[in-house]
């Protein structure tokens, strides 16, 4: 199944983001080739500059935390609810409060790096990055690999104070999301929802279209576009979720019977 995620609010826009440049790190972080390298420095610069970007990350990031933690306290008081699951799910709460705690906007280990300073002018120029124009990265880059490990290990563990509280909130909106079924009539759909977040759109691999979404808060239009040009789509059934953020919606994954209040 292909899924593809669609932000209906800025500040989901800014998390989802987050969570590609943290797939992306995470999926090169053994340093295994020269495009792994190169991939986890371009995750690192977009990390640097997307922080650099957004004033209220901090101030957002806590505002949902807390907003999941009284949704917790109110399920955990609930006499059906999975008292052990609401557990795990407030210490995961407390936890990324702690890493959020640790951030301060200037990440003087991964600012003041002369490896990434030296190369993230270069990653805007045409081959930028070669012997002659960025030496220092090109004598780091033929290390042993045990020995760029633990420089790259240095520089991921900055990404904690972001990574853990991120990861967190956009787990715990997704854990109580249900998907449902819906059909893109030749390919569109239009539907009215109440305010959410972001939408998560779930297909089949054998349709050979891929989702455009436009839409903000609660009015939403999907159409699916042909991959071959000029080819029909048809009728084409999906699942769909709407993630609601700081509402969280009762479910059987999130707490047996938990009341739902909105």
């Amino acid at each position: 199944m292909f899924v593809y995620d669609f932000p209906l609010s800025s500040k989901a826009r800014t998390y989802l983001k987050f969570e590609a440049i943290f797939n992306r790190v995470q999926e090169s972080a053994n340093l295994n080739s020269n495009s792994d390298t190169f991939s986890l420095l371009r995750g690192l610069i977009d990390f640097i500059d997307l922080v650099d970007g957004s004033g209220a990350l901090k101030i957002d990031i806590g505002k949902d935390l807390d907003r999941i933690t009284q949704k917790l306290r109110i399920w955990h008081s609930y006499p059906d609810a999975d008292e052990k699951l609401v557990d795990e799910l407030l210490e995961q709460i407390n936890q990324s409060h702690r890493a959020l705690n640790t951030f301060t906007r200037q990440r003087t280990v991964l600012q003041n790096d002369p490896i990434i300073e030296s190369i993230k002018p270069r990653f805007l120029t045409p081959s930028g990055i070669n012997c002659f124009d960025t030496p220092l990265f090109t004598f780091w880059a033929n290390l042993d690999r045990e020995e760029k490990m633990e420089t790259a290990t240095k520089w991921l563990k900055e990404l904690d104070c972001i990574r853990i509280p991120i990861t967190c909130i956009l787990n715990q909106w997704r854990l109580c999301s249900d998907y449902q079924s819906r059909v893109a009539v030749n390919g569109f759909m239009q539907e009215t929802s109440e305010p959410c977040e972001l939408i998560e759109i779930k297909y089949p691999r054998h349709v050979r279209g891929y989702p455009v979404v436009s839409g903000f808060q609660s009015n939403i239009n999907v159409r699916f576009l042909p991959y071959t040009k000029g080819a029909q789509v048809g009728d084409i059934t999906f699942e769909l979720a709407y993630v609601r953020g700081g509402i969280i919606w009762a479910s059987k994954t999130c707490c047996h019977q938990a009341p739902t209040t909105k």
